[in-house]
This record gives structure tokens, sequence and C-alpha cells, in this order.
């Protein structure tokens, strides 16, 4: 049985053996962590947890002294880590640096867990994609018609008309305020793209955008707190970027909101400007329908996205609902395309160059991992159409 609940995390269960997503506290499961931001990367506050992430967010949360990366295995963009009978593959999220995708597989079905993700390109992360899968455990902050964003040009260039043609003419300083991972350095390549203003970073701002340059992207800006900083602060002509909870140290500084929260907070006393690094709700309605899923989970909602599970019951005929710390028990029978492609996989692993493997053996140990006859059978069969298995008197080998 398949099983995926929430437990302090997203746990996903098969036979004898689970994994955690995005854990929240202490948990006896290997945990992988889908991207840095605080919320999702608590596993690394506990040195005794088995963790797997990319690099980039293991440097981003030592960078922000979120934790450290003790017991830590990397998961790559595209690789995979296998515990037990489950394997974990990692796919771009889109969101933030080195965020992931996190894929499932077992033989009974696949499970994608999507984290915080973004269908769009942005400045600097390049989209996400879909994954097919059997049950896709969706995150649905933004799962509203409510939200709606603009394109990332069209936002751009409002923040900077705001700053060159409204707040600077006064005599004021730009402070936009952000989360520091993610759309803080949007608003810093943007700056950096379509003017020659000088940026500032305060705190936890600077410390990610340093990780941000480590792994080469070209963002230009100063930390608020160094001479330089302060000298350009002190005359004016510049913008600054502050954490979302910072307070601002200056009356000269005139604040901003940069978050996908912002497209429903009009009027407010911060100017909003609706920079999201998640999918809006079209973008999520786009995700699902390219996942082609047989369950939709639903997590990681407010009060505006509750009837989401309904809407896409209704509207799109699929079986939705909030995920649950009951869980949901599920008996799968993959797509015959999935499990053939895996049972391609697995031969491939058992198999080693210069020895002769005869159909029968094959069937053994694929049978060991839960495939047919049948599926081992045409497994082979397109290995051979492929050329990477050769036709020999006593069985099959891999071409040298």
């Amino acid at each position: 049985m398949l099983t995926v609940r929430y437990r302090r995390g997203v746990v996903v269960e098969y036979g004898c053996d689970a994994v955690i997503f995005d854990p929240t506290g202490l948990t006896p499961h290997p945990a992988f962590i889908s991207h840095a931001h605080a919320d999702h990367s608590a596993a690394f506050k506990h040195p005794d947890i088995w963790k797997g992430s990319t690099e980039e967010t293991r440097r981003l949360v030592e960078a922000l002294g979120w934790g450290r990366g003790q017991n830590w295995r990397e998961l790559r963009v595209g690789g995979s880590l296998r515990i037990g009978e489950i394997e974990v593959r990692g796919h771009n999220a889109g969101h933030v640096l080195g965020s992931l995708l996190l894929e499932a597989i077992t033989p009974e079905g696949t499970v994608l867990y999507t984290g915080d993700f973004n269908v769009g390109d942005s400045y600097t992360m390049e989209a996400a994609e879909a994954v097919e899968c059997d049950i896709l455990v969706i995150e649905t902050t933004f799962a509203s018609p409510l939200f709606s964003f603009p394109s990332r040009r069209e936002i751009a260039l409002e923040m900077v008309k705001w700053a060159v043609f409204d707040v600077i003419p006064r005599g004021r300083t730009p402070a936009f305020r952000t989360d520091p991972i993610g759309n803080a350095q949007e608003i810093i390549s943007i700056f950096n793209r379509y003017t020659n203003l000088p940026v500032l970073t305060l705190g936890s701002v600077t410390k990610a955008s340093d990780i941000y340059r480590a792994y080469g992207f070209k963002l230009e800006y100063v930390d608020a707190r160094s001479d330089e900083g302060e000298e350009l602060l002190e005359d004016g002509r510049c913008i600054l970027i502050a954490p979302k909870g910072s307070k601002l140290f200056s009356e000269r500084l005139e604040p901003a909101l940069a978050s996908g929260w912002a497209a429903i907070m009009r009027g407010r006393s911060s100017r909003p400007f609706p920079l999201s690094d998640h999918s809006d709700f079209r973008g999520i309605l786009r995700f699902i329908r390219g996942c082609r899923p047989k369950k939709v989970l639903t997590f990681h909602g407010t009060a505006l996205s509750r009837g989401f599970p309904e809407y896409l019951r209704r509207k799109l005929g699929i079986e939705a609902y909030p995920l649950t710390a009951r869980g949901e028990g599920v008996r799968l029978r993959p797509r015959s395309e999935e499990r053939i492609k895996r049972c391609c996989e697995q031969i491939l692993l058992e198999m080693r160059s210069g020895f002769i493997y005869r159909p029968s053996w094959l069937m053994k140990a694929m049978a060991l991992r839960g495939y047919s006859r049948d599926e081992t059978q045409e497994a082979i069969r397109r290995l051979m159409e492929r050329g990477i298995l050769t036709e020999d008197e006593e069985g099959v080998k891999l071409t040298p």
C-alpha cells in the first residue's frame, strides 16, 4: 500500500519504507527539503535527522543561520536518492535558488510533492515543468481566482517607474520589503537591468544574495551597513531592499511591499507590488493539468484557497482533497508506460558489462522489484530495439 499523510511534514510510506518532505520538526524518517525558506527547511535545525537537498539549499540555510548541514546528502535537479523501495528524484521547482519538486517513485505508483513552485520564467529562475504522476501533493498558497499576477516585465517596469519618477524626485529613497531569498534577488536583477541606480541590501538579503553570486548570478548590490552603503543612503539616489519584517531605520525611506500577497493589499500604507516566486491561480491549474494526476492532495493553503479541492473535482473531474494526518491509502495501477520505463532502468542497474543474462534470470530479478513477466519482456525488447542490449545465444548482454 502506498500511503501519503501529513505528520509534521508530508510523509510518503510504501511497505516498510517511508520518507518525509519538508518536516517541521523531529522525525524518524529520512527527510528531503524542497528549498531554503524557513517554513520548509526546519530539518536543518536537527543534526540527527538524515536529510537530502540541493547544495544551494544547504548553503542558503547555513548562510542565513537557520541550521547546519550535518547528516546531509546532495540531491541535484535530475538526480535521485533511494530509501529502500522509495526512490526520490529532484526536478526544478522554479521558485528560488536550489528549489526542487520532489518525486517519490515506488513499484505501486508515483507521488509528486511540489513544495513551493513557479511555472513562469523570472529574472533569476527557469520555470518549473509538470511531471506526470499518480498522486500530486500541491501547495495552494495562491490557489484562488483573486490571485492573477501581471507579467514579470509589467511588474518590473511598474517598480522602476515608481522608484525613478515618483519617490526619488521627492527626495526620498525607495525601500522594498520582501523575502530575503527569491524576490530580493529578483528586485536586484530588475534594477540592475533597467536602471543605473545603486542597489543596497540589508541583513539576510545581503547574505542570501552572496550565495546567488557564488553560483554565477550577476547581481550588483552594496550592503547598506557598509561605509559605501551609508554614503549612498545619505545621497539618496538609490534603492534599498530589506527583509519583509525589518524596521526601516530612516524617515527618508519610502516603503513598498513586494509579495504575491500585494495582489489583495490595495490601499495599504506601503506601496504594494505583486511580485511573487509562486504560481498564481492560473499557473497552478496549468501545472495540475500537465501532471495528469489520478489524485490531488492540497496543503499550505489559506481560507482563500479552502474551496480549491472542490473546484478541481467539479471543473477538472480530478479526485482532490486536503492532505490530512489520517492520510490517503492508495492502491494504484501506475501507467504502463511509466512502469516499462522504470523496469528498463532497473534492468540496466542489475546488468554488468561483459556478462550474459538469461531472460528467465532477469524476470526473477525484476519480479522481486514488483514487475510482471510481461513488463520485463517488453522492457528487454525496447532496450534491444534501442541498441542498449544485444541478443546472444544464451541470453542478452549490454552492447559494448
